[in-house]
């Protein structure tokens, strides 16, 4: 009932979420056609991190995993991160409108179907408390609540950010890494994690060190595979 009196209220599909432009109420994404096409959605991917790989590329791991780990099992990214998935992102993250969890879970729910991936629970990544209370919310938290009612999955919001970080996107590789040591701990609902699969769920994967030092806190904890999904892939950083 709660869901039919918000999309009276503030009804989806109406405009393009890219562009503004009136659309009709079954297209998928709250998209247009012309947004929907210019979307890069990912299906050729490294098999470790999730980015995209080119068509004439012929590995199953990108250049930079070639020689990296990571703790969590596999990553997935569902779409290129250009200038509309920007637009996308932030007027979510910082224009408020969070309505636009909607259509990323949508676009989430038809990845994982894509990719079969299988798992018990869902996990989103945290904000420290700062920084939600300044923006709100925390984005991959909404993401991962609206993905758990389409796969009829349990959202476990246990993992705690202790460190109020600077932005990671001004960061190198290697800052990143140092910035985000020892940064996550457990709730005490850890014991639901033992032994059970995870997805993990961010907005934006760049290097992959936030959703590595997550999976690392959720398997030294009993978890047993963690995957990272996350909804758009970011430029490499070195």
């Amino acid at each position: 009932m709660l869901d039919i009196f918000l999309d009276y209220i503030y009804p989806r599909n109406i405009k393009c979420i890219v562009c503004k432009c009136p659309i009709d109420k079954g297209n998928s994404y709250s998209l247009c056609k012309d947004c929907f096409r210019e979307i890069k959605f990912i299906t050729n991917s490294c098999y470790r991190c999730g980015k995209v790989l080119t068509d004439f590329y012929k590995e199953d791991l990108c250049p930079v995993c070639s020689d990296k780990e990571y703790n969590f099992d596999r990553g997935f990214c569902c779409t290129v991160y250009d200038d509309n998935i920007h637009k996308i992102i932030y007027s979510f993250k910082y224009g408020g409108n969070t309505f636009l969890s909607y259509p990323i879970a949508q676009i989430m729910k038809d990845k994982i179907h894509y990719e079969g991936i299988y798992f018990d629970y869902i996990v989103p990544v945290p904000l420290h408390k700062n920084r939600k209370n300044k923006r709100g919310f925390n984005q991959a938290f909404l993401i991962s609540k609206n993905l758990g009612k389409f796969m009829d999955k349990e959202v476990l919001d246990i993992v705690i950010r202790n460190k109020d970080t600077r932005f990671l996107s001004k960061l190198s590789k290697f800052e990143r890494e140092i910035e985000l040591k020892d940064s996550f701990t457990i709730s005490k609902e850890k014991y639901k994690i033992v032994s059970k699969d995870i997805l993990l769920i961010d907005d934006i994967f760049t290097t992959g060190t936030t959703s590595s030092e997550i999976a690392k806190i959720l398997k030294n904890n009993g978890a047993n595979k963690v995957y990272a999904l996350s909804f758009a892939s970011g430029r490499n950083i070195y």
